[in-house]
């Protein structure tokens, strides 16, 4: 079993907080959607998952408890169903697919705020986490 760090909680708190700030640069980056910066999104949901990706396994290999463990898992999951979704709704958007861009677009927005929820769940939980 691998015992939990002092700097654990601390490497949690970093992960989650570059996921929020490189969400909030993937909102801002959505205002160069039509123009020939749009690889910037790219890059950004790329490293939006990379994140997410790390977050899940320091998550898998620390020793959080039950709710802290499945809510930071659920954080590190929904950064995986973001990129997902925003790779589908791009590649409806640049062929020319409206109606079937509009409801995932619709959706990506949900998946949005139950990320904005996770990440301010999962950093009020780190925050109670206590090294040993």
């Amino acid at each position: 079993m691998t015992a939990i760090t002092k700097d654990n909680p601390r490497r949690l708190r970093n992960i989650l907080l570059a996921l929020a700030v490189t969400y909030m640069l993937t909102f801002l980056g959505g205002f160069l959607q039509d123009t020939t910066f749009n690889f910037v999104n790219y890059i950004l949901f790329l490293l939006l998952i990379i994140g997410g990706i790390a977050l899940i396994r320091k998550t898998i290999n620390s020793e959080t408890g039950g709710l802290t463990k499945g809510i930071l898992l659920s954080t590190g999951i929904s950064t995986a169903l973001l990129f997902i979704f925003y790779l589908a709704y791009e590649f409806f958007r640049l062929n020319g697919s409206g109606n079937a861009a509009d409801p995932i677009e619709g959706f990506l927005y949900l998946l949005t705020l139950l990320f904005w929820i996770l990440v301010f769940s999962s950093l009020a939980l780190v925050r109670r986490m206590r090294p040993h």
